[in-house]
């Protein structure tokens, strides 16, 4: 069994979440500021500021059985506000990130070519990362 999330991150020294919060106009999920506090030792270099879909930081995470259905979920609501995301894309970095969480070690993700069309007009990478599992969530 595989399942999936998708977070689209934009991140960067200068970058202010609360600034991209507003004028996206979306809920993050979640938010990293520079110099914050990783561990005891250690501190984050880079802010920022990540979303998955949901209408509100209350609502549980997602996890898809279709990595297209999340694209599709967050990019759904992403599209209408393309021209402001690739502001920050020429100036800050930005990611498609995907988590990919398996059983075993066959099969894995197909996305359609409409939806490649999609993500690839937007500009920003896509990155999977894949995670083993010893049982179902």
């Amino acid at each position: 069994m595989h399942s999936y999330s998708v977070q689209f991150r934009i991140s960067g020294k200068d970058l202010n979440p609360d600034e991209v919060t507003r004028r996206l106009d979306l809920q993050p999920c979640p938010v990293r500021i520079a110099g914050e506090r990783r561990s005891a030792s250690q501190v984050w270099d880079e802010s920022l500021w990540s979303y998955d879909g949901r209408a509100t930081s209350d609502e549980a995470a997602k996890e898809w059985a279709s990595l297209e259905d999340g694209l599709r979920h967050v990019l759904d609501k992403l599209l209408p506000k393309k021209g402001l995301i690739q502001e920050y894309t020429r100036t800050h970095e930005a990611v498609w990130w995907c988590g990919h969480f398996q059983s075993g070690f066959d099969g894995g993700p197909t996305l359609s070519s409409s939806l490649l069309a999609l993500l690839g007009d937007l500009g920003v990478p896509l990155f999977i990362d894949n995670y083993f599992r010893d049982e179902e969530p």
